[in-house]
């Protein structure tokens, strides 16, 4: 038993055209092709730009399994008071249970980097004040996002980097930082080519670990290229249990509590 704690149904349904409805009963299906595939316990679905709020609180609404995380991705540097003035409403919505994803992406963006760290300020300090698990999104950014996580007090929040894709002593300064950072994991650890992922892994302690699809993106070995849903999480789970050297069930066993103490579902 899993739960999926970061994924984007909205944009699973418009690159699969598959409803998340459709979804969610295929997995409840004992007759479905892959019979590896398992419907989670509960998801997180993330809305991460204004235009989509809306439909966010609609997707949350929609499911009792269903909670959600609402903030301002830094591939919209710009955002406006307004923006940010939607993004505070829609947290008070009682499933609204995260702030995020936010932060700074060097890999698209960079001419923005100035806007992005301002931004980033601005909406760690809300999700601090406020005192909402806040969900990170850090790529190619590591020393600026250090900088500015260390100039904040994170006591008041649980924080969730989502989706790592950086190298081992990234992770480690990151765990370093505070106890409750979380560092959440994708499909990417069976990359062929993220050797560095699976290293960072190994410094990860299993009490810090949670498990994400990051949906409809990252689809894990053997669907990478595909569109990935909540259900392909037992292939992530099984490439870290091996590489933990762990049985799955101790791995789910300690996620369920890892979600539990991060978001308190």
């Amino acid at each position: 038993m899993f739960i999926d704690t970061h994924c984007h149904l909205d944009s699973y349904e418009s690159h699969s055209k598959i409803s998340i409805e459709d979804l969610f009963n295929s997995l409840q299906d004992p007759n479905r092709k892959d019979l590896f595939t398992a419907m989670p316990k509960k998801c997180i679905h993330v809305a991460c730009s204004p235009k989509d709020f809306h439909r966010g609180i609609e997707i949350i609404e929609s499911k009792d399994f269903i909670y959600g995380a609402f903030g301002i991705h830094p591939e919209f540097p710009h955002a406006t008071d307004e923006d940010i003035h939607q993004l505070n409403r829609c947290l008070d919505h009682e499933k609204a249970i995260a702030l995020g994803e936010i932060g700074l992406d060097y890999h698209y963006g960079s001419e923005f980097k100035k806007e992005q760290c301002r931004l980033f300020e601005i909406l760690l300090d809300l999700g601090l004040k406020r005192k909402k698990t806040v969900v990170l999104h850090l790529r190619e950014a590591d020393e600026d996002g250090l900088n500015i996580l260390q100039n904040f007090d994170l006591t008041p929040s649980k924080i969730h980097v989502h989706c790592f894709t950086g190298n081992k002593d990234f992770a480690q300064k990151l765990l370093d930082l505070s106890d409750n950072i979380y560092i959440g994991f994708t499909g990417i650890v069976t990359f062929k080519n993220a050797e560095n992922v699976r290293e960072a892994l190994q410094v990860v302690p299993l009490n810090r670990i949670l498990l994400e699809t990051d949906a409809p993106y990252m689809a894990p070995v053997p669907y990478r290229g595909k569109v990935s849903h909540s259900g392909l999480i037992p292939y992530t789970a099984k490439a870290i249990s091996q590489i933990k050297n762990i049985e799955i069930s101790q791995l789910y066993k300690a996620c369920l509590v890892n979600t539990k103490e991060c978001y308190s579902i």
